[in-house]
C-alpha cells in the first residue's frame, strides 16, 4: 500500500506510545490493531473494550501468548469453548445405565439366593450357579465400558472478538512472510503507524517512532488494509479450532 500527501504528527523517542494508549482508552466505537507482539496486560485492555461493546479487531502473529502451563491466560478469554450435546447419545447412554443397574440388582439377588442354597444344601453342584452370575457381571462390565466410551459431547470454538493469528516463518515452512506491521486504527478516525508493538516496552520504555494521522484519505486506505489482512490474506494462519483443542480438555461425556 502507498499513500502520499497525508497530514500527520511524528513522534520519536521514549514514551512514543503514551498518546496512542490515551487515544485507544478513549475510543468510543472501535479499536483495530495490527501488531506482531503483544503484552498480556494490553490484551486485557482489548477484552475490557469488548465488554464495553466496542468493536475490537486484532491481527497478530503466533507470538500472541504462550498458552502452555496451568495458570490462567487471556487466550482462554479470547478463544471460547462451545459444547453441543447429542441428545440421542444421551438417551442411549441413560438406557445402558438403567440396564446396567438392573443387571447389578439381578446379579446380587441371584448371588444371595445361591449363598442361601449353599448353606442349606451343602453340595458342590451349587457352585455351578456361579456361572450365570459371572456372565451377568461380565455383561455389566461390558455396558460400563460402553457408557464410559460413549461420546455425547462435541466441541467447537469461537472468538471473543474478530482476530487473526498469522504463523511466523519460524513456525511454518509455507511462507517466509512475517506480518511485522504496527497499525492502530481508533474509531476509524485516528491512525497510528510506526515501530512500536502493542507491548508495555513498546508503548512505554523503548526508543520508538510513531506517526499519528487523522487524514481522511489515509484513514480509508489504512482501514482497507486492515480489512484485507483480516479477511483476504492467503498467508498461513493459526486454525482456531485446532488451537482450541490444545487449550481446552474435551471430555466426551
Amino acid at each position: 500500500m502507498f499513500y502520499n500527501g497525508a497530514k500527520c504528527d511524528i513522534y520519536i523517542g521514549k514514551g512514543a506510545g503514551k498518546k496512542l494508549l490515551n487515544d485507544i482508552r478513549n475510543a468510543k466505537q472501535s479499536v483495530k490493531i495490527v501488531s506482531p507482539y503483544l503484552s498480556p496486560f494490553l490484551i486485557s485492555e482489548l477484552i475490557n473494550f469488548r465488554k464495553r461493546n466496542l468493536e475490537v479487531v486484532l491481527i497478530t502473529t503466533d507470538n500472541l501468548e504462550d498458552f502452555y502451563g496451568n495458570h490462567e491466560k487471556n487466550i482462554h478469554k479470547l478463544i471460547i469453548q462451545n459444547r453441543n450435546t447429542d441428545k440421542e447419545a444421551v438417551e442411549k447412554r441413560e438406557k445402558w445405565k438403567d440396564l446396567s443397574k438392573r443387571l447389578t440388582y439381578i446379579g446380587i439377588g441371584v448371588l444371595l439366593i445361591l449363598i442361601g442354597l449353599a448353606y442349606y444344601i451343602r453340595e458342590l453342584k451349587v457352585a455351578f450357579g456361579l456361572i450365570p452370575i459371572l456372565v451377568i457381571f461380565l455383561i455389566i462390565k461390558l455396558y460400563k465400558n460402553k457408557i464410559k466410551n460413549k461420546r455425547i459431547y462435541s466441541y467447537w470454538y469461537s472468538q471473543l472478538f474478530p482476530f487473526k493469528v498469522y504463523m511466523s516463518p519460524d513456525s511454518t515452512e509455507e511462507s517466509d512472510t512475517f506480518i511485522h506491521s504496527k497499525i492502530y486504527l481508533i474509531d476509524n478516525k485516528i491512525a497510528y503507524l510506526g515501530s512500536l508493538n502493542f507491548t508495555s516496552s513498546g508503548t512505554k520504555y523503548n526508543y520508538e517512532t510513531r506517526i499519528r494521522t487523522e487524514d481522511k484519505n489515509a484513514i480509508e486506505k489504512i482501514k482497507e488494509e486492515i480489512h484485507n489482512l483480516l479477511n483476504h490474506s492467503h498467508l498461513p494462519e493459526r486454525d482456531i479450532q485446532i488451537w482450541g483443542k490444545h487449550l481446552y480438555s474435551e471430555p466426551i461425556n
